[in-house]
């Protein structure tokens, strides 16, 4: 069963097909009406326009195709509006078929007079019971009313017809081009229209072409922007001598006149490497335009842009149609002579480029060396006054044993001292030193202040850390340790805790000093009048902080009454080597 409804759609769909083919092209008119019916399959419930002829002596018939139609178990047949219009032209017309045209959201078909001949229009849907609620008007060329809204001129009863119906008219505008639109007073959307088209030259007319290179788009019609490629003649507006090298042209944009009732297909006729070929490019759009891709002529070769109607059989009929030839070129070397002179200002303009970037570029190094040479010799000069502030409380350290009659401590201290003093002299003039001589000379320097107080210490380095290999600005930690004893524990003796850790986090070196002193509120009760040390350090890290942009140093110093914790870390500081 399935197979036989299956059989039956084919058969019903190719019967289709013959009878538009026939009608449409390949046959006269007909002594016919023509109707626009809608055809809706049973079994998918698509719908698809097409159109239904009764001849001209049983108009009634087109009432019994519906009626007949009602109970088909493969596909109904309804009419495309309630009114039903119905058109008849010439008996011997052929090729009438165009395409639609859109009135607001209507659709209405386009029907082509070639030989002048009369169209006559009715509306089997309008009948004497309502024939006065219905109006219709005639538009010219889109622009004008030749017949403004009016009532339907007239009922008729002829071609067989059984009851009266609407005669909208018989019309013929010879060259010329109309649309009759037949609609309800009371309901502007229940309406109904067909355009007749007298017309006998349906010549594309061309507008413009518009070129697309690499960089830029050009109208070709512009004899200053369009590089040569071609010159346009006046009398049939179209270019002549159109060519241009091979792959520098992207695409080409033709431009046409719009004619909304007829359909236009452009084709490409090529002729290249002994080769010769037709391709169908496609219909031109709503606008009238058509492009053409590089991929179409990406070889050198003549090439014919053809657009004409489009008709079931199209036929290469020169009078009627618009033939584009252009060409190709191989590739070729460029003309010296003209582009030298702007290969010599380019060079120029190069090489002026490279010079100013060049000057730029040496000032700023001179710039950065000179801020750079600055800042370690600002660097120098706070080391240079760091070292006699060590010294001064080192030597007071002495001088307080010698008053206590502490000879032999004070001898110790400053057999130790003596020591200490050395390894700093040595490290004065070395911007940088090994991070083990840098715990060497903090450790020393414990060891020298807890023989005056009395109070331990312990210093931890995490074994991640090659201490041999890891450089650090000399003299980095004494200032801090140096505060963390004279402010933090001088007066707690035996119960001073002193704890310093140096351990790595990602590649950033941190130092952790922290002590069990009273603490302070503020840091900067320890910048007081005579106290230079941690204020050195904050001018010492801003200056390293310019020297190292990319490996920069950060200090935070939390105090409590439980004791002060000042945390140093130099970011980057550690390779992986490390």
């Amino acid at each position: 069963m399935t197979d036989q409804l299956n059989r039956k759609l084919l058969w019903i769909f190719l019967l289709l097909m013959i009878s538009l083919q026939a009608v449409g092209q390949q046959q006269s008119f007909g002594k016919n009406f023509i109707f626009e019916v809608i055809g809706t399959e049973r079994r998918t419930m698509v719908k698809q326009p097409f159109v239904s002829t009764v001849s001209d002596t049983s108009l009634y018939s087109i009432f019994f195709k519906f009626e007949n139609n009602k109970n088909d178990e493969i596909s109904q047949m309804a009419p495309k509006s309630p009114l039903l219009l119905g058109v008849k032209l010439n008996s011997s017309l052929q090729k009438y078929f165009s395409g639609s045209v859109y009135s607001q959201t209507k659709e209405y078909p386009v029907y082509l007079i070639s030989d002048s001949s009369d169209a006559i229009l009715i509306s089997m849907g309008i009948t004497k019971h309502n024939y006065k609620l219905y109006q219709y008007r005639i538009v010219e060329n889109d622009s004008s009313e030749l017949v403004r809204w009016s009532p339907i001129p007239n009922l008729e009863q002829k071609y067989g017809a059984r009851q009266p119906y609407g005669a909208i008219g018989k019309f013929n505008y010879p060259g010329k081009k109309i649309m009759v639109e037949v609609a309800n007073k009371d309901n502007y959307s229940l309406r109904d229209g067909v355009v007749f088209d007298w017309r006998v030259n349906y010549k594309p007319i061309l507008k413009q072409i518009v070129i697309s290179t690499r960089h830029s788009y050009f109208n070709l019609k512009a004899k200053h922007l369009n590089k040569g490629y071609a010159n346009w003649s006046s009398l049939n507006n179209l270019p002549q001598n159109f060519n241009f090298p091979v792959d520098s042209v992207k695409r080409i944009l033709f431009q046409f006149k719009k004619e909304e009732t007829l359909v236009y297909s452009a084709r490409l006729i090529r002729n290249f490497e002994g080769k010769k070929d037709t391709l169908w490019i496609g219909f031109l759009d709503a606008q009238g335009n058509i492009e053409l891709e590089e991929t179409y002529f990406k070889r050198a070769g003549n090439y014919d842009f053809v657009v004409q109607q489009q008709t079931k059989q199209p036929k290469w009929i020169e009078a009627s149609l618009v033939r584009i030839s252009f060409n190709v070129t191989a590739a070729s070397l460029p003309n010296m002579n003209y582009w030298l002179p702007y290969l010599i200002g380019f060079i120029l303009i190069t090489i002026a480029v490279f010079f100013v970037y060049g000057k730029y570029n040496k000032d700023k190094l001179g710039k950065l060396n000179r801020q750079r040479q600055q800042a370690q010799l600002q660097l120098k000069t706070i080391r240079a006054q760091l070292n006699p502030h060590f010294i001064f409380n080192a030597l007071s350290s002495i001088q307080n044993l010698i008053n206590k009659d502490k000879i032999l401590d004070a001898n110790i201290y400053l057999s130790k001292f003596a020591g200490l003093t050395r390894k700093v002299l040595i490290t004065s003039e070395q911007e940088m030193i090994s991070l083990a001589e840098e715990l060497k000379i903090a450790e020393d320097y414990l060891q020298l202040e807890q023989l005056r107080f009395g109070f331990t210490y312990e210093l931890n380095v995490a074994d991640t850390l090659n201490i041999e290999n890891i450089d650090v600005p000399a003299i980095l930690l004494q200032p801090f340790i140096e505060n963390a004893v004279k402010h933090g524990i001088s007066r707690l003796k035996e119960k001073g805790f002193i704890s310093i850790n140096i351990l790595s986090e990602n590649s950033n070196l941190k130092f952790i000093i922290k002590d069990n002193g009273k603490g302070f509120s503020h840091p900067e009760r320890m910048e007081k009048p005579g106290s230079f040390g941690l204020k050195l350090c904050r001018q010492r890290l801003d200056l390293l902080n310019q020297v190292f942009k990319t490996q920069p140093a950060t200090l935070n110093i939390k105090s409590d009454e439980e004791g002060t914790v000042v945390i140093l870390e130099i970011k980057n500081w550690i390779s992986n080597g490390d």
